[in-house]
């Protein structure tokens, strides 16, 4: 017990030398800045590629709300279809295509894909259109199920 007792002792002083530097050079420490004197340029390449880039990024954003704006849009349709169908009796090939495109849309809606989670504006694009597909895949089911209510 005492041995581990001066080992953390001897680890703590030695710790504290460290942090403190009591042994060390009495040299003062040497700054490199950058220099004072720039090309012009450099700071209009800089100028030119923020630019670009808070233009790629407001486009990205923008795209990114249309996306958004889609998947709030398939959300509506698909809580839709699910009231409508509640208590309905359908063929069970009708069922089962009905039941498949449901479950394809609430597949893109569980695992959204955040603004960060974009490589570009291609890959949102490309996301949006998964999207929107499935959005227009549902268009005459809601229409298909209040037939069938109706005609029992």
């Amino acid at each position: 017990m005492k041995y581990i007792l001066l080992i953390v002792l001897a680890l703590l002083v030695a710790t504290m030398i460290f942090v403190f530097g009591l042994f060390g050079t009495d040299e003062k420490v040497v700054v490199v800045s950058k220099p004072a004197v720039e090309s012009a340029t450099v700071d209009g390449l800089e100028d030119e590629n923020d630019a670009a880039e808070e233009a790629r990024y407001a486009a990205i954003q923008a795209e990114y709300k249309k996306l958004e704006k889609a998947r709030r849009n398939l959300d509506r349709r698909l809580a839709r279809i699910k009231a409508v169908m509640w208590n309905v009796q359908l063929p069970p090939e009708q069922a089962e295509d009905i039941v498949s495109k449901m479950r394809k849309g609430y597949g893109l809606l569980k695992t959204k894909k955040l603004l960060g989670a974009f490589f570009g504006l291609q890959s949102i694009s490309d996301e949006l259109v998964r999207v929107e597909y499935a959005h227009q895949n549902l268009e005459g089911v809601v229409e298909a199920v209040r037939a069938a209510k109706s005609g029992d």
